[in-house]
């Protein structure tokens, strides 16, 4: 189950799996609420499909939205947000690697290539190999400026050297406008603190065709694994029905997180609830007793089969018990507890016993 609430080439395709039904939700109930809308989310997603044989199928996912706001300090607002969340999670190194989907489009349209040819330029983009680039526009008889338009974006590592980026032609679509927004974003990136930790990838291509502006990918270094990914799909909520608002945001996928996280040396503590058998004469009394315990933190069982002490304890150490509690005739007289582990018994108070073990972790 998932509640929304405000929040104070993989990794995108599985969020299509949160995206689209909150889009829904939106477009069907949202239209009265104060724009913008920011919510959040945390639910378990499921795959579908031939590709994910062999993997899970259900994971947990975390996610954010920010909905009815289409400006650069939007962008700015969840980049910093997933850069912030992946620092709180204790990762260091956070890498946000970002791309514009509508900068891509315009250009690989520019080149009239068809869709298999599109393909290839993206492969080759992906390379990173400048010399395959360029033989590979000069072999297809691309413009001189536009090939250098894609050498040089494919040569930028940073959102600040965008700047250079010479643009003399319309007939490319509106790259200029999409490359002034990118430095606006990176301005607010500035403000935020976070400008360091995202880097400009002309090449992050997702299969997801709804992107209409930023998409990125977080990651961190060492691990091979997207943590999470998100972008801008400002068309995606009227599919549902009138209401057209733009939107942005992410998801991380937590058991990612959580690899990346013991990658870097973090050793997470097991903590387990001490278990309690209660046992009991009288069904009422074992039900008053194990009531406390409970909200003491024990996970608490009654015994159903009002054996002999010997195979009540029996079946205790069988099933992985820590304690038996033994109550007589009322949960205000003296308790006998078994500790399995150390196979000793002692005399107490049902009080004193859950004061000195219970919300306890071994």
């Amino acid at each position: 189950m998932f509640k929304f609430q405000d929040f104070d080439g993989k990794m995108l395709a599985l969020r299509t799996e949160m995206t689209t039904p909150i889009a829904r939700i939106v477009s069907a109930k949202m239209a009265s609420c104060p724009e913008p809308i920011r919510l959040s989310y945390v639910t378990n997603v499921f795959r579908h499909g031939q590709s994910y044989v062999g993997s899970g199928r259900e994971f947990c996912q975390a996610g954010a939205e920010l909905i009815g706001c289409d400006s650069s300090e939007t962008d700015g607002e969840i980049l910093s947000l997933i850069v912030s969340c992946l620092r709180k999670l204790g990762l260091s190194d956070v890498r946000v690697d970002m791309g514009h989907a509508d900068l891509l489009k315009d250009l690989l349209n520019a080149t009239g290539l068809g869709e298999e040819g599109q393909v290839t330029l993206r492969g080759l983009l992906a390379d990173r190999d400048n010399e395959k680039l360029k033989k590979f526009l000069d072999g297809i008889n691309v413009q001189p400026d536009l090939s250098e338009i894609f050498l040089q974006l494919s040569r930028c590592r940073k959102l600040g050297e965008l700047s250079s980026l010479p643009f003399n032609s319309s007939e490319y679509g509106r790259p200029e406008n999409h490359v002034s927004n990118l430095l606006k974003t990176r301005d607010a990136l500035i403000d935020y603190g976070v400008e360091g930790s995202v880097f400009f990838d002309f090449s992050l291509t997702r299969k997801i065709e709804y992107y209409t502006g930023m998409v990125f990918e977080a990651s961190v270094p060492n691990t091979g694994l997207p943590l999470g990914g998100g972008g801008r799909y400002n068309d995606l909520i009227e599919r549902f029905g009138c209401l057209k608002l733009p939107a942005t945001g992410f998801a991380l996928q937590i058991d990612n997180c959580l690899e990346a996280l013991e990658a870097q040396g973090l050793q997470f503590a097991e903590k387990t609830r001490s278990t309690v058998l209660v046992t009991s004469s009288f069904r009422k009394v074992a039900i008053e007793a194990a009531r406390p315990l409970r909200e003491a933190g024990f996970s608490t069982s009654i015994d159903l089969q009002k054996a002999d002490e010997k195979k009540t304890i029996d079946y205790a150490e069988l099933s992985g018990m820590d304690y038996v509690v033994f109550v007589g005739a009322s949960v205000v007289e003296p308790i006998r507890v078994y500790d399995v582990n150390s196979d000793t018994f002692r005399n107490t108070t049902l009080a004193a016993f859950s004061q000195q073990n219970g919300g306890r972790f071994r």
